[in-house]
């Protein structure tokens, strides 16, 4: 079946019936797309009467004449007749294709708009953005260890379903990835340059952050980045308005709330600990990361506030002057 198949291919026949399983027929016709592509169109019947008057030819897939590839094959064909695994056939298929179509496209339009002398191609002084940036949007990116140099644009609004955009794509990739990608930059010139301007304006609040060592994000990203994923809970020593308490906290919270205004005392894990803190603090009092002194996990010091023994032996100076 399968060397049936691929001689009807590669012959200037157009359609050959097969047979398969016990009693199983396919017509398949092939149709020429253009010089590159033939596409696929089959009629099947599991009981052998192909043409019963009632079943229909539908779309089976796509051949590659100069490269010899099978694209977005239908099951049978791709299963009962020529008995691909699915492992190695997923990447050939049309959802797989459309969605490589769509990154090398989006990759594209990045270059174009992000190259050397970008300045020179798009004035961004005078775009104005929706709303103000402010130090909280880019706690994810410095978080992650992205910096003012290495913060970067990312397009990803571009993409594609359509047929004849996969059929392009298969004829001439390279050609259909410059001509979409610079038919999206003309369509979305707004769009992108609000874009540039708000990844501008990112670039230098992170610059700002790193000038300034004492930013209570560099103390979030040391206390994040000190906690291994296996603890459950840490030992917290906190100190609020000078009164000090040390109470168990869960790990997972403390590493994935950085974006968070405050820290839940719902997740203080030990109940006498909460109500201490209440006693401490007051009911209404919240936790913060710039509240946390040094914290602890199986008697191994994991993090410590160097910065607040220095400031507390600073007043302690003052006081005794």
């Amino acid at each position: 079946m399968k060397e049936e198949f691929y001689d009807f291919l590669k012959s200037s026949k157009p359609s050959v019936v097969i047979n398969y399983g016990t009693k199983s027929k396919a017509m398949i016709n092939k149709i020429q797309y253009n010089q590159k592509l033939d596409i696929l169109y089959m009629l099947n019947n599991y009981g052998g009467n192909l043409f019963d008057l009632k079943s229909a030819f539908k779309y089976a897939g796509i051949y590659d004449k100069e490269n010899d590839k099978l694209y977005d094959l239908e099951y049978t064909l791709r299963n009962d007749i020529l008995g691909f695994d699915y492992a190695s056939s997923e990447k050939y298929m049309s959802y797989t294709l459309y969605k490589n179509i769509s990154q090398e496209v989006n990759k594209r339009i990045k270059e174009l708009i992000t190259i050397d002398d970008v300045d020179n191609l798009f004035d961004i002084s005078d775009i104005e953005i929706s709303e103000l940036l402010s130090d909280e949007d880019v706690i994810t990116d410095f978080m992650n260890g992205i910096t003012s140099k290495t913060l970067d644009i990312e397009i990803n609004d571009y993409k594609t379903e359509k047929a004849d955009d996969l059929l392009d794509y298969l004829t001439n990739k390279n050609e259909f990835i410059e001509r979409a990608s610079r038919e999206y930059v003309l369509s979305n010139t707004s769009y992108i340059l609000e874009s540039l301007k708000i990844i501008d304006e990112k670039r230098k609040i992170l610059k700002s952050i790193e000038n300034n060592k004492n930013h209570i994000f560099h103390k979030i990203r040391d206390i994040v980045n000190s906690i291994d994923d296996r603890c459950s809970t840490v030992n917290l020593t906190i100190n609020i308005n000078g009164i000090e308490q040390t109470l168990k906290y869960k790990a997972d919270v403390l590493k994935r709330n950085y974006n968070s205004s405050y820290l839940s005392t719902w997740y203080i894990d030990n109940r006498l600990d909460r109500e201490k803190f209440e006693t401490n603090y007051g009911r209404n009092m919240d936790l913060h990361y710039e509240d946390i002194v040094k914290i602890t996990y199986s008697k191994k010091t994991l993090y410590e506030d160097k910065n607040f023994h220095e400031k507390v032996k600073e007043e302690e100076s003052e006081l005794s002057k």
